[in-house]
């Protein structure tokens, strides 16, 4: 089997849904002892499931979702899969709503939570910080620069890997980088989420702006394919799973923790859990939601 046909299956699906699918289906074919996806749905048996719902809740979820995907590539139905995936899916927001952090959280958990991303970008930006002065660089001070500025970017804004597929020359499509007064503006307009809740658009400015106003003008020199992030070479561009695995090694490296996004949206909604509590207590308080709370606020 091959992507291409998870594609025709997952007719409704965001590209970066269907890569997601796509990895974690070969991923899965692995832990079922198998070198490629079997071209037949023989492996997604009861043996395999037993097996996944033996790993860590999170694996669990993930896989599970992977078995369900690959029965549809292959135009069948697992109904054992499929309630497997939903009884584990429950557990996971149970867990999720309880506070408590999965195993693999904990284990992972770096010292200052948020904050150590910021202090690691601090330790990244010492390495590269003569490089503004520099006329012209080569690919590889790009990268290394890159390398600092997609930590830097993630110890600010817990986006998911939408980073990877936004682009800086023409056609922008849905996901941008624009120069925007004395700022940048970020528009993802393609996400995960982008159907129930729109577009994500954020102002870039301080230690951001400053990385990108170095930045940017040697990646528009350096490269040709049109997006932000480049691999070593400058030839291509940076693939989602590849910028995710340099964030893991790069905090396995430094930190001693393999923090992907997942970890890492956690660590800041968790560094904002005091305020989030208050917003909350304000809401049941006013017997009102969210959004409506808003439209309580008086700014002037």
């Amino acid at each position: 089997m091959s992507f291409a046909q998870l594609q025709k299956a997952c007719v409704d699906c965001r590209p970066s849904s269907i890569r997601t699918y796509w990895a974690n289906i070969k991923a899965l074919a692995r832990l079922a002892g198998r070198d490629d996806v079997p071209s037949t749905s023989s492996w997604l048996n009861a043996k395999l499931l037993k097996r996944v719902l033996a790993e860590p809740l999170n694996r669990s979820k993930r896989f599970t979702t992977a078995g369900v995907k690959a029965a549809q590539m292959y135009k069948i139905k697992k109904q054992d899969w499929v309630r497997a995936m939903s009884e584990v899916t429950d557990k996971y927001a149970t867990q999720r709503r309880s506070g408590k952090r999965t195993a693999r959280e904990a284990a992972n958990w770096p010292e200052g939570g948020y904050k150590a991303l910021s202090k690691l970008a601090k330790e990244l930006h010492s390495e590269v910080d003569l490089l503004p002065n520099k006329k012209q660089w080569n690919t590889r001070d790009l990268y290394h620069f890159q390398r600092y500025l997609i930590v830097l970017f993630y110890s600010k804004h817990a986006l998911r890997g939408d980073l990877a597929d936004v682009r800086i020359k023409a056609p922008f499509a849905n996901n941008w980088l624009k120069k925007a007064g004395g700022t940048y503006l970020l528009h993802v307009g393609r996400h995960k989420t982008s159907r129930a809740h729109g577009a994500i658009e954020l102002r870039l400015g301080g230690a951001i702006k400053e990385a990108l106003d170095a930045f940017l003008p040697q990646a528009l020199k350096l490269t040709d394919h049109g997006f932000l992030l480049s691999t070593l070479r400058g030839s291509n561009k940076l693939k989602r799973q590849d910028m995710l695995r340099l964030i893991r090694n790069v905090t396995k490296d430094r930190l001693g923790k393999n923090i992907g996004v997942q970890i890492i949206r956690v660590l800041k909604v968790s560094d904002a859990a005091p305020e989030i509590d208050k917003a909350v207590a304000l809401q049941k308080e006013l017997g009102h939601s969210a959004s409506m709370q808003q439209k309580y606020i008086s700014r002037f």
